[in-house]
């Protein structure tokens, strides 16, 4: 009986690990969720934001996610993660999901390029999105994120949103300094997004679409995907660059 049952369970785990390596595969592209974190801390009071000031991410672009995407729209998550993580990731319980295996020096790299590891963001970016990913482990995966976003914040993009710090621009303006960081007609792979707080239209984020296997090329144009399927939500004018 007990052998009936290990060798039922041993034939469960591999079933479940070969779905989650279909699961992993099964995407298009990615998306890089690059977050100005200052315009973000305009409608927020996380322990990121109350330690903003002095850190990399109050004046550069700090990584929010990377994640697996699909033409389609039906994105994949959550590959092969316990029921109980989804539901306490549904219910913005981060800090309480199970720990997952990461290097010391991982998280410290994190620590400077991902601001939201103060409030286990982390934790929902791997088991919502990282799973899914063809990344073997999540060191790898979150090493890829950071180098990317480190090698955004060299670009002219970047330093244009330093220099706009604290004034308003407009849509068109922040996709043509986009497309002079990036290169022509590359203005397609970005989406500018915006939340508006107390009548003011923040610009919060900016999803990057990459090809899967040109990451390691990125920021470069030949990286980029620019027929993607999300959109922007910043209005035509009136787009505030927090400082």
């Amino acid at each position: 009986m007990l052998k009936t049952l290990a060798r039922a369970a041993a034939a469960l785990a591999v079933a479940s690990a070969s779905l989650h390596a279909v699961a992993q595969t099964s995407y298009d592209y990615l998306l890089l969720a690059a977050s100005w974190e200052p315009g973000f801390c305009a409608s927020h009071d996380t322990p990121e934001c109350t330690n903003l000031a002095g850190t990399y991410a109050a004046t550069s672009l700090s990584l929010h996610g990377l994640w697996p995407n699909r033409y389609d729209g039906n994105q994949p998550f959550y590959c092969g993660v316990p029921q109980s993580d989804i539901d306490l990731d549904n219910a913005h319980q981060w800090c309480s999901m199970d720990a997952y295996p990461i290097s010391s020096a991982t998280r410290n790299t994190l620590s400077t390029y991902m601001p939201g590891v103060a409030s286990c963001l982390d934790k929902h970016e791997w088991f919502k999105h990282g799973t899914c990913s063809n990344s073997a482990t999540p060191d790898a995966y979150w090493n890829e994120a950071a180098g990317m976003i480190s090698r955004l914040g060299n670009t002219s993009f970047n330093a244009f949103l330093q220099a706009n710090a604290g004034k308003t621009v407009t849509r068109n303006q922040l996709l043509s300094a986009f497309e002079g960081a990036f290169g022509s007609n590359t203005r397609s792979a970005v989406s500018l997004k915006c939340t508006k707080t107390n009548g003011v239209s923040y610009f919060t984020e900016a999803w990057i679409a990459v090809k899967t296997n040109a990451t390691t090329q990125f920021p470069s144009a030949a990286s980029l995907v620019t027929d993607g399927n999300t959109q922007g939500t910043c209005p035509t004018s009136g787009v505030y660059i927090a400082k």
